[in-house]
C-alpha cells in the first residue's frame, strides 16, 4: 500500500507540474523548452528544496517529506483547496486533508439544511461550533439567531445559556455525553486552531474540567435525545451525521423523529415559523424564562422548563 501511495503522489505532481505555466509563476518561457508545464528544477527552485529529491517525490520513491516541504510545493504547483487535500493524504498526512481552519459553508449545504425541512439540521465542525442551521434549528433549543456567532458553539450554550441547559434533562448527563464526544472530535483535529480559546473558555466551569480531565471519550450513535421545546413540548430525537464531501471538516447533522406525535410537533413548529407567529411565541417564552430566573435568585431552586403553547 505504501507503494502505491508514493507512486500515485509522483503520478500527481506530474500532472499538476505539467498544467502550470511558466508565466504563471513569474518564470520566463525560454525558446528551448520541451516540457509543457515547469521543469522539475523549476519547482524545486520556487518550493525550496532540492531538485533531487523533488525528483524522488516524482518518481514515486520512499521519501517522507514534512508538512512544510508540502505546503511549499503546494503553493509552487498552485494548487486549489481540494488539490492541497489531496496532496496531504497522498502525502501521509490524512488530517491536513481535512482543510483545518476552514469553516465556510458552500451552497450545497445551505441547500441541504432546507431540503430537510421539517427536521431540525445544523453545520457545525470538529470543536462542535454551529456554522450554519436551518429556520426550525433556529428555534429548536434557544433563538439561535440571538445568539453571537462566536458563541455558537453546543458546549458553550451547555454551559453558559441557562436557556439551553433547560432544554436538555437531565443536563449533568447531557453535558457528560457532549464532553466525551468533544474529546474524541479533539483527538482528531489537534491542529485546529480554534481548540486553545475554546477549551481556555470553558476550562472556566470546575465541572467542565473534571470531565475533560477525565479523559472519557467517546460517541453515542442512534442514542434517543429528549429536547423540551419551549414551543411545541418533548421532542423525542435521533441523530444523523454526514461528513460534508465539499469541506470534509464540516458535519451536517439531521435530527429525526423517534414517533409520530414528535413529527407532528416538528410540523407544527415549522408551520408557525412560516407564517411568523412563532415571534410572539418567541416573546413569551423570553417574558416567562425571564420571571423564572427571577424567581430562582429570590431563593427558588426549581429547574426550570419553559413552554408555551
Amino acid at each position: 500500500m505504501a507503494q502505491e501511495r508514493t507512486s500515485e503522489l509522483g503520478r500527481f505532481l506530474r500532472s499538476r507540474r505539467d498544467r502550470v505555466r511558466p508565466c504563471d509563476v513569474g518564470l520566463a518561457k525560454g525558446t528551448r523548452r520541451r516540457v509543457p508545464g515547469l521543469r522539475r528544477e523549476e519547482v524545486a527552485v520556487l518550493a525550496n528544496i532540492g531538485t533531487s529529491w523533488y525528483t524522488w517525490l516524482e518518481q514515486g520513491r520512499e521519501v517522507h517529506p514534512s508538512e512544510s516541504v508540502l505546503e511549499a510545493i503546494a503553493e509552487a504547483l498552485l494548487l486549489d483547496r481540494e488539490e492541497r487535500a489531496h496532496l496531504f493524504l497522498l502525502g501521509g498526512y490524512p488530517d491536513r486533508a481535512t482543510n483545518p481552519g476552514d469553516s465556510e459553508v458552500g451552497e450545497q449545504l445551505r441547500m441541504m439544511l432546507d431540503e430537510v425541512l421539517p427536521l431540525p439540521a445544523m453545520v457545525t465542525d470538529p470543536t462542535y461550533t454551529i456554522r450554519a442551521y436551518n429556520e426550525v434549528e433556529r428555534y429548536l433549543t434557544t433563538d439561535l439567531a440571538e445568539v453571537a456567532p462566536a458563541d455558537r458553539n453546543c458546549v458553550i450554550q451547555a454551559y453558559e445559556n441557562p436557556e439551553w441547559a433547560s432544554i436538555f434533562q437531565p443536563i449533568d448527563e447531557h453535558k457528560r455525553l457532549l464532553v466525551a464526544k468533544m474529546r474524541a472530535a479533539y483527538a482528531e483535529s489537534l491542529e485546529d486552531p480554534e481548540w486553545g480559546p475554546l477549551l481556555e473558555r470553558l476550562s472556566r466551569y470546575p465541572d467542565f474540567r473534571a470531565l475533560w480531565d477525565s479523559g472519557n471519550v467517546g460517541r453515542t450513535p442512534g442514542r434517543t435525545k429528549v429536547v423540551e421545546n419551549p414551543y411545541v413540548g418533548t421532542l423525542n430525537l435521533t441523530m444523523a451525521t454526514l461528513i460534508a464531501q465539499e469541506n470534509q471538516r464540516l458535519t451536517l447533522s439531521v435530527y429525526l423523529p423517534v414517533d409520530s406525535v414528535t413529527r407532528a410537533r416538528l410540523e407544527t413548529l415549522h408551520g408557525w415559523i412560516r407564517d411568523g407567529s412563532i415571534e410572539k411565541k418567541r416573546a413569551e417564552v423570553v417574558a416567562e424564562h425571564e420571571r423564572a430566573l427571577a424567581t430562582a435568585a429570590d431563593g427558588g431552586d426549581r429547574p426550570v422548563h419553559l413552554r408555551v403553547v
